[in-house]
């Protein structure tokens, strides 16, 4: 697809960016140098932190304007000056076509995403804790206004979406597609260690590595034993799995997915059916992988496949002579992109929200799927849901749940539970459901979840 025909720019796209975060600062870092893109307005939380992004992508200290009105910010960016502003709000009056919601927070998301849409600007959702809750409903209000609502190229959801689509417009049925865990798994054979990250398992055994003579289910729980003291799955891999599967309709295997530990070249004998000889109980699901391999071999960390199955012999017995993932017996392929770029690749879904007027996430998202919360240990009343900086919150364990409505004894969304506390105390293995939830009654986040209910038809009886 030749991408300068695809946008054919007409003008420059005007982009208000809200979180100046690891994501934010790749964006800024590379629109300035992205054709038809223009990042007049940047704001986060403490105004430093903003004008330090800015400055660190370029953008000299003597073009920077710290604005507190919006009269101010729009007087600094029409004579041709970046604004930094702490207020999100601020943007959604400013000369701007696209917000890029990058906070990080779920509940600022809804309501940054909200406030802008009801200002007729398209939003582009980098915030996946806010998406995974009411991305649906935002869709159909910008639906609704003639906006767009769309996850970021560049983060996973909207990069396997867009894989899955490719595949099905070629025809390619779907047995499994996912991404990879966010750090591999590198196995140092010298040292006999695996590491992810700054974790380490020492002391590996050997045959580890190959088991080659083990069958699928066989080898995947060896290793999960084994590494068990290595991080296999996060909240925010469920999260992002659970956005793809509401936007696609593709459905899921296993609570917590399958998560299997393993080198690229086996995922399309392990990532099937077990009547295929793989892990799956069924076809057609989303999942994950955590990639095993060796220093000197490629990441996949934070890569989208797709296995596919393969129709035409004789064409895909070619295709695995030419070095491509082909499974042994010759009936499925893996194809996948093994990296997420972050914000240097977000302008695609910026373009494409205001040139083409269309997300690069699903056709129609619908609330099928929720990332619930289940205590993993005995919880008092009164304790508050903190996150960590990994979104983790103490004493619970995420998990990947069908829908449900705001009723009591309905399993509470995990980011709807988070940073609220509990009025009552949890047992050790209950789910955490909203009549538990001491929640705040302005929440902007549990307002739209409560409208999303009414939408899609599901009653409400949480007020």
């Amino acid at each position: 697809m030749n991408c300068h025909k695809l946008f054919q720019l007409k003008g420059i796209t005007n982009v208000g960016l809200i979180g100046t975060g690891a994501f934010g600062r790749s964006f800024l870092d590379q629109a300035r140098v992205t054709p038809g893109t223009r990042v007049p307005v940047v704001c986060d939380r403490e105004l430093e932190v903003a004008e330090d992004a800015c400055l660190q992508a370029g953008v000299p200290r003597a073009d920077l304007k710290i604005c507190r009105t919006a009269a101010d910010a729009n007087h600094a960016i029409e004579s041709g000056k970046t604004a930094v502003v702490s207020d999100a709000l601020l943007l959604m009056e400013l000369a701007i076509e696209v917000v890029i919601e990058a906070s990080g927070m779920p509940e600022a998301g809804a309501n940054h995403a909200r406030g802008a849409l009801a200002k007729g600007k398209h939003v582009v959702m980098v915030t996946k804790e806010t998406d995974c809750v009411v991305g649906p409903l935002l869709n159909r209000l910008a639906q609704d206004a003639g906006l767009v609502y769309t996850p970021a190229d560049g983060d996973q959801p909207s990069l396997l979406i867009g894989l899955i689509s490719w595949a099905e417009t070629l025809g390619l049925g779907i047995v499994c597609a996912g991404k990879a865990g966010e750090l591999d798994f590198v196995y140092e054979s010298d040292a006999n260690i695996i590491a992810r990250g700054r974790q380490t398992e020492t002391g590996v055994e050997k045959d580890l590595w190959e088991m080659s003579g083990s069958a699928a289910e066989q080898k995947v729980g060896r290793r999960r034993r084994s590494l068990e003291s290595l991080t296999q799955f996060s909240v925010a891999d469920l999260c992002e799995m659970a956005i793809v599967i509401n936007a696609t309709g593709y459905d899921y295997d296993a609570s917590h997915l399958h998560a299997p530990i393993a080198r690229i070249i086996e995922m399309p004998e392990i990532m099937c059916s077990r009547a295929a000889g793989g892990i799956l109980q069924k076809e057609g699901v989303i999942d994950m992988v955590n990639c095993l391999r060796r220093p000197d071999e490629i990441s996949f960390a934070g890569g989208v496949f797709v296995i596919v199955k393969c129709l035409g012999r004789e064409t895909w017995q070619l295709l695995k002579k030419k070095g491509h993932l082909v499974s042994r017996d010759g009936t499925r392929a893996m194809i996948f992109r093994p990296c997420h770029l972050l914000g240097v690749e977000t302008a695609t879904s910026v373009l494409t929200a205001n040139h083409l007027k269309c997300s690069t996430g699903g056709l129609d998202p619908r609330p099928r799927v929720d990332v619930g919360a289940r205590a993993i240990r005995s919880l008092p009343a009164g304790q508050r849901l903190s996150m960590a900086h990994d979104h983790a919150i103490a004493g619970v364990m995420p998990e990947i749940l069908p829908v449900e409505p705001m009723a009591s004894g309905g399993p509470v969304p995990y980011y709807l539970a988070a940073g609220h506390k509990l009025k009552r105390g949890v047992e050790e293995g209950e789910l955490l459901t909203y009549e538990m939830i001491d929640h705040d009654r302005q929440s902007c986040l549990w307002k739209l979840r409560r409208e999303q209910d009414e939408l899609f038809g599901m009653r409400d009886s949480i007020t």
